[in-house]
């Protein structure tokens, strides 16, 4: 997005007017993150519970129903319940990740110090 706005389409990609703002941009939203990560000792918990919310669903249990919805396999068959096992356990384990991260977070969340870990 802001490659766009500083950078000069006319110009070579790798010219020194198109390189130098990508680096300046890519390096300040690495110091960014890294502050972030820095300033929140939970940061993993945190991720842990966006990848019960957001990675679980995404990886196991959407292609699952999506290929029952798709194809319809018959219910007799091995694949239907296949996929169904896998969407169920793997919608029991996401929430089990889900609360373990919050339980883990409001843990954390007691003893919090900004820059503890530093």
């Amino acid at each position: 997005m802001l490659e766009r706005s500083f950078a000069d389409p006319e110009k070579d990609e790798f010219s020194s007017c198109n390189v130098i703002p990508r680096i300046v941009f890519r390096s300040l939203s690495v110091v960014v993150a890294t502050l972030l990560a820095a300033m929140l000792p939970f940061f993993g918990d945190t991720v842990a519970l966006l990848g019960a919310f957001a990675c679980i669903p995404l990886d196991f249990i959407l292609p699952m129903i999506f290929y029952n919805v798709t194809f319809k396999p018959s219910k007799k068959t091995i694949i239907f319940w296949g996929n169904t096992f896998i969407a169920f356990i793997s919608t029991v384990l996401s929430l089990v990740g889900a609360v373990a991260s919050v339980r883990q977070i409001v843990l954390d969340a007691k003893t919090y110090r900004l820059f503890a870990n530093v």
